[in-house]
């Protein structure tokens, strides 16, 4: 049994966070770009051109390097402790490998997580309480460049999950954008996020990149 003397102590929370890169994109008719022959010949048929919409979103690793992601990647630090006035940070590229524009956004949501009791006795889910923010440069540089300090990080860092807001991004044919992504508990949070009892909240959060075609 704990003694009363820890009752009081804010408990670190350990968040399983994994990346859930969802890739969805929405095109016009079938999916295609449209050639229209004319339909009063019996020799020509309407015919439709299938042009290559190709997404490729990467993460940078520690070393500097990226890596390709997957529904099974890591992206967050894996044994995170979230508390108020914690901050983290993590970087991803976005390519277009094929032969059409798109636009695309970004989120962070929820795939999952673990209700707790605080110690006021109130239940609580961990994810009320984390907000993020996303920066989106042309270059690598540009993307280290955006958040210099905590200060700035902590400035972006303000929309609840699952937030679909985010300003579009175009990216033309043989293009990368490079995005850093903040997630953080606010410091003002208190013990209404402080636990009680044998069972710890957590939550799973995916980043959610979204990609429409542009229609001309």
């Amino acid at each position: 049994m704990k003694s009363k003397s820890k009752k009081g102590l804010y408990k670190q929370i350990a968040l399983a966070l994994s990346l859930c890169a969802l890739i969805v994109w929405s095109v016009l008719g079938t999916g295609a770009s449209l050639a229209w022959f004319s339909d009063t010949s019996t020799e020509l048929n309407n015919i439709f051109h299938v042009a290559e919409f190709d997404l490729l979103v990467s993460h940078r690793l520690t070393d500097g390097s990226w890596e390709e992601v997957d529904s099974q990647t890591k992206i967050f630090e894996e044994n995170a402790l979230y508390e108020p006035g914690y901050v983290q940070i993590v970087y991803l590229k976005v390519d277009n490998n094929g032969d059409v524009p798109f636009e695309f956004y970004t989120a962070v949501n929820v795939n999952g997580f673990v209700e707790a009791t605080n110690v006021i006795g109130d239940s609580f889910k961990l994810q009320n309480y984390l907000k993020f923010g996303i920066t989106i440069s042309d270059s690598e540089a540009d993307m280290k460049n955006s958040l210099p300090n905590r200060e700035k990080a902590v400035e972006v860092a303000n929309l609840p999950l699952h937030n679909y807001s985010t300003d579009t991004a175009e990216l033309a044919p043989g293009e990368t954008k490079y995005i850093a992504i903040v997630v953080r508990m606010p410091k003002d949070i208190g013990n209404i996020a402080n636990y009680r009892g044998d069972t710890v909240p957590s939550v799973d959060l995916g980043i959610t990149v979204k990609a429409d075609q542009i229609k001309k």
